[in-house]
């Protein structure tokens, strides 16, 4: 059976105390987990039917959080109540085991305890995998096969199929061209111009996204679009991002303004700042910054999730573009959330370039939303 870890390669995992923002996901049980939870009245307490996703369930089998929309019910004072018998769901993190064509991990980027170096991750890791059963493992991997064949299929009969070697292939050539400052421009304005590529040869069509005239309205498009995406009334479903000082920060967009707020554990918020939608600017970046960006670009190109992300939306359009059209333009539109991302952060802390260290903080601002993205295929 195919598993893929090297994302995990190089890559050190240290749990920091204080930080909980694993906690500030909702963990839903297995049916063991539910069988020793159902038995201890502290455990069952802490059980809901409501998940923060709308579904309701017949039976409590997702945690609450607190206050419906803070942290993990079990959690008190940042620290894990149950830890020794914590779920899955918590155990895994910060690990994602994504299955589509294969099986892959993933690695969430938000999370603060990753470091550069070593390679404890894929140990955990490998820890973790042990714990799920082979034919668990091969029945996901068979449904989730199922699905992407007959996407694939769906793509043939509409003229727009590109093979997933073939998409990474020539998105590997465009790297240099994302370390420009208009390289994310480029990418965006190929894609809206829907080209049909077809067969073309790989080294031309990554020639034409380079001579492509980068599109004007940028800063425009990522306004309005991170403001919508920021635009939702229930605390529980905002992005997050755990700061420097492991304040727990979530931004939510209210007549014109982003709110930036900071979210206590029994899901009270105390406001931080509020800006001006219009006075968000995309910010420059240094070559530092442009660098970290296009391998921010590489990581995404690599993971199967991003993959399933593409083919999800294409599939939202009914087939009608390019597949290799919607993979620019996703991957495009990725890379511009992220530099809104690090924008909004360089205004929060009165920054004026985005450097290398605003550029990592804006990838842990922004990582675990890319991994929640729909995908055809599904997470273990």
């Amino acid at each position: 059976m195919m598993i893929d870890m090297s994302e995990l390669d190089g890559k050190g995992f240290s749990c920091l105390e204080g930080c909980g923002m694993c906690c500030l996901c909702q963990p839903e049980l297995t049916s063991n987990e539910m069988k020793i939870f159902e038995t201890d009245e502290y455990l069952r307490n802490g059980l809901t039917r409501e998940h923060v996703n709308g579904r309701r369930t017949a039976k409590p089998n997702a945690i609450k959080l607190q206050g419906g929309r803070g942290a993990c019910y079990f959690l008190k004072n940042r620290l894990c109540t149950i830890n020794e018998i914590k779920p899955h769901f918590c155990r895994q993190f910060p690990v994602h085991i994504h299955v589509m064509r294969r099986i892959q991990l993933n690695v969430n980027l938000s999370c603060r305890g990753i470091t550069e170096g070593g390679n404890n991750l894929r140990a955990y890791a490998k820890t973790l995998m042990s714990y799920i059963p082979d034919s668990r493992l091969a029945d996901e991997l068979s449904l989730a096969k199922n699905i992407a064949t007959e996407f694939d299929q769906r793509c043939r009969s509409a003229g727009i199929y590109q093979a997933p070697e073939r998409l990474r292939s020539i998105t590997s050539k465009l790297m240099p061209m994302i370390k420009r400052e208009d390289g994310i421009a480029k990418l965006l304005a190929y894609a809206d111009g829907e080209p049909e590529i077809g067969d073309l040869a790989e080294e031309e069509v990554a020639n034409q996204i380079n001579v492509t005239a980068p599109a004007k309205d940028i800063d425009e498009i990522a306004r309005e679009s991170n403001y919508d995406l920021f635009n939702i009334d229930d605390i529980a479903k905002l992005p997050v991002y755990v700061d420097e000082k492991l304040r727990w920060i979530v931004f939510q967009s209210f007549s014109d303004e982003i709110r930036a707020l900071i979210l206590e554990e029994d899901g009270k918020v105390e406001p931080l700042m509020n800006i001006r939608k219009d006075d968000i600017e995309l910010a420059q970046r240094d070559p530092e910054s442009l660098n970290i960006f296009a391998d921010y670009a590489s990581l995404l190109n690599s993971r199967d999730p991003f993959m399933g992300n593409v083919a999800s939306i294409c599939d939202l359009h009914d087939y009608r573009h390019d597949l290799m059209t919607v993979y620019v333009g996703v991957l495009g539109t990725n890379l511009l959330d992220l530099w809104w991302r690090a924008s909004l952060l360089a205004r929060i802390k009165s920054i004026k370039t985005i450097d290398g260290c605003l550029a990592m903080e804006s990838i842990r601002a922004y990582d675990m939303d890319c991994l929640d993205a729909l995908t055809i295929g599904s997470f273990i």
